[in-house]
């Protein structure tokens, strides 16, 4: 029976509801009406792409199949090099969004660290202030990434490396198909 039919009454006369008691019916899944959605919290610290780690994120990812893929869209020079001021741009844009994490989380620790404190919570203080100075090393580490971003050193460097390379090779790839693969 389908489910358009679940409602109606079956054709000797008795109700849907004498069909479910007497087993005509099979049992809908729950998977068909009900999605479950897993939750995550994106604002929490504990998870992996918020402050710092959303920064080494991007600088992990795969720029060298990005620059092959761009050549071979257009392999152009100025192409590449908007599409590095590109790269460049996003990274900016989420050391900014990483430092005003820092410093909103930052604020919360000190407010947490001086009410603990008031209340004689002495063990949780030092754990509030461990946490602190872990927090102040990775915000040392993000000027650090920023001012590599400045002079295009650093971990910043590793991207554009990657992208460069990428991108030669899809200039190789498209010489290999178009002229070298041509017999004369």
């Amino acid at each position: 029976m389908s489910l358009f039919n679940f409602f109606k009454k079956k054709q000797n006369g008795s109700s849907t509801e004498d069909a479910l008691i007497n087993g005509y019916l099979p049992p809908i899944p729950e998977d068909i009406f009900v999605e479950k959605e897993v939750n995550q919290d994106m604002t929490s610290p504990v998870n992996s792409f918020t402050g710092i780690n959303a920064i080494f994120s991007y600088l992990q990812s795969d720029f060298e199949s990005k620059g092959f893929n761009d050549a071979l869209t257009s392999p152009d020079e100025k192409y590449k090099e908007d599409n590095l001021r590109l790269i460049k741009f996003d990274l900016e844009i989420i050391i900014s969004k990483v430092k005003t994490y820092h410093d909103s989380f930052l604020k919360e620790l000190e407010f947490h660290i001086n009410s603990r404190k008031r209340s004689g919570l002495i063990d949780l203080v030092e754990e509030l202030r461990s946490k602190k100075e872990d927090l102040e090393n990775h915000i040392h580490k993000v000027i650090l990434i920023e001012e590599s971003l400045k002079t295009d050193s650093g971990l910043f460097e590793r991207a554009i490396l990657a992208y460069n390379r990428g991108f030669t090779k899809g200039l190789a790839s498209i010489t290999q198909r178009t002229l070298l693969s041509k017999e004369f």
